[in-house]
């Protein structure tokens, strides 16, 4: 894409905007992701299609041999991504390591609309210019994969296990979040930290520190 954009202010909407950008802010990335349920993994995603992963027991790769390209999406002019193809048309996923968390922290695209924000601040983490919010999702929001989500909570499990019917209820003792502490990477765009605030699943916590990244816009 390579588009010298202007410098980037943090608002809500430029959060979202960033939330939805990262398919064509990189190209290549190393970095470690790091959750309370699992040991370091160490990973190299090269778009589009090949990721290796390594973690204490494995050395793993992934090649999916992605011939076309990613199509360009419509652009602000910040350079950020005003509206994206949709996925349905174009394959746009990086490759999945585990589940659909890992995919949605490298594309945070369902953090973009349906989730109320608030608390919005720029703090770096690891010496990387990073956007922080306090999130919660809405009634409209949608992730990625229901049973997976970045933002698990009545209603990702509502449409997911209840087909968003009327009456639903969870299962007795579930204790959803409360909302949720989220960090972006303003250069690359994808999820550097979340934790869950409340709740009964410290597991949903994760953190992804960046070690290199190749990137696609000039001025990131």
């Amino acid at each position: 894409m390579g588009r010298m954009g202007a410098e980037l202010s943090l608002t809500e909407d430029t959060f979202r905007a960033l939330a939805r950008s990262s398919p064509w802010r990189f190209s290549a990335l190393h970095f470690t992701w790091r959750r309370p349920t699992d040991g370091d993994v160490e990973c190299w995603l090269r778009r589009p299609g090949r990721l290796r992963v390594r973690d204490a027991g494995s050395d793993r790769a992934v090649d999916e041999k992605v011939t076309d390209p990613v199509p360009e999406p419509v652009l602000r002019a910040d350079g950020l991504v005003a509206s994206r193809p949709r996925a349905y048309t174009h394959e746009i996923d990086d490759p999945m390591w585990q589940n659909y968390v890992f995919v949605s922290m490298l594309d945070p695209e369902e953090l973009s609309a349906d989730v109320v924000l608030s608390d919005l601040r720029s703090e770096p983490r690891a010496g990387r210019e990073t956007w922080w919010a306090r999130a919660v999702p809405g009634e409209g929001y949608e992730p990625r994969c229901g049973c997976c989500p970045l933002l698990w909570s009545r209603v990702s499990d509502w449409f997911e296990y209840g087909d968003g019917a009327p009456g639903w209820e969870p299962p007795a003792g579930t204790v959803y979040p409360e909302a949720y502490d989220i960090g972006l990477d303003v250069a690359t765009g994808i999820v550097v930290q979340l934790t869950p605030v409340g709740g009964s699943r410290p597991d949903l916590a994760f953190e992804t520190t960046i070690h290199e990244a190749e990137m696609s816009v000039a001025s990131a």
